[in-house]
């Protein structure tokens, strides 16, 4: 029969002090080693999310480059926009997809004929983020309604992210996002197509023989 503090039997079925006192310490004891197994996990399930963002950067940039490709082939032009993508007649994307590294759509795009957008990387070298320099011939200017400025963005021959951080996983031997380029006809190198975006002839890989 269990007795209080002062050695009386309790009949109510509630445990003594002791018995309170050791219940306290088990709960103190487990909130402790749960918050070390998330202190020891939860970077791991942060690197695991950040490879999942990477994956799918790979998968959507290829998505981009692989339809700016069915557009040219289609329209016989590039795209201005990555709108003209989705919104043109027949589609040439699924959807607009975003930068799952920023889960935002802002892109940058890269245009014809700048050292960004060669597939090999010559030319002049060009600090992701910065300006490509001038040389080209200019963009396509994107028609703006009448009354307000008009945006030159086209044409687009591919993207790449706008997030500057580091990768887990090096992609072509770059360690950052906004270096992962992802270029029409470039993008999937293994490939049997052979395409050069800085022209609109698309080249017919030689056959086997």
């Amino acid at each position: 029969m269990r007795r209080n503090g002062f050695g009386f039997p309790r009949d109510d079925g509630r445990p003594v002090d002791g018995e309170a006192g050791y219940t306290l310490v088990a709960v103190v004891i487990g909130m402790l080693l749960l918050a070390i197994l998330i202190a020891a996990v939860g970077p791991a399930l942060g690197k695991i999310g950040q490879r999942d963002r990477e994956m799918e950067l790979l998968f959507r940039g290829r998505q981009y480059a692989r339809a700016i490709g069915i557009f040219q082939r289609r329209f016989g032009r590039y795209p201005n926009t990555l709108k003209e993508l989705f919104e043109n007649s027949p589609h040439s994307i699924r959807k607009l997809w975003k930068d799952p590294i920023c889960n935002c759509p802002d892109w940058q795009v890269l245009i014809l004929n700048t050292p960004d957008a060669n597939p090999q990387g010559g030319g002049a070298p060009v600090t992701p983020g910065a300006t490509a320099p001038a040389g080209g011939p200019p963009p396509t200017p994107t028609p703006a309604p009448f009354g307000t400025p008009q945006s030159t963005q086209g044409p687009i021959v591919g993207v790449r992210s706008k997030v500057h951080k580091e990768s887990i996983t090096a992609w072509r031997g770059h360690q950052y996002y906004d270096q992962w380029r992802f270029i029409v006809g470039d993008a999937d190198r293994d490939t049997s197509s052979v395409f050069d975006p800085n022209s609109l002839n698309v080249r017919a890989p030689t056959p086997n023989h």
